[in-house]
């Protein structure tokens, strides 16, 4: 009888084991959900009308805007690394600095191998460059 108990005890507690894990993933990428604003790294001030941004989502789906050019892509956070996936640009004709501003800001974006929240700033790190990100609306 003992048995037959521990073994319903033990089928029960496997799906809820998933689902504390799954939760705590949720909860470790909710940091990441909001609107960001580039305010360091790779930018030339006042070229632009709007500040380059981010915007990720609940379910990491990913949309920015360059300084001229927006794109779409998704954030992926597994145990070994934090990284974005950005498979959607669009391609209208910008003044030649904000190419060049735009071409460095999706290299870093492409090629980031450190992204962290420290404090309401999001940082992302390609090695050789970076980006400084501060959450939007922060002070409401």
């Amino acid at each position: 009888m003992k048995k037959i108990k521990f073994c319903i005890l033990a089928m029960l507690a496997l799906p809820l084991t998933g689902c504390f894990s799954n939760q705590q993933l949720l909860s470790e990428s909710d940091q990441y959900v909001g609107k960001w604003i580039l305010e360091g790294g790779i930018s030339i001030p006042g070229i632009t009308k709007r500040q380059p941004s981010l915007i990720i989502e609940e379910d990491l789906d990913v949309a920015g805007f360059t300084g001229c050019n927006l794109f779409k892509g998704k954030l992926n956070i597994d145990d070994s690394a934090v990284n974005f996936t950005l498979p959607i640009m669009t391609h209208k004709m910008c003044l030649p600095e904000i190419v060049e501003q735009e071409q460095n800001i999706m290299n870093v974006l492409r090629h980031a191998t450190n992204i962290e929240v420290v404090n309401e700033t999001l940082v992302v790190d390609s090695g050789d460059r970076f980006l400084v990100f501060e959450k939007a609306n922060k002070h409401i």
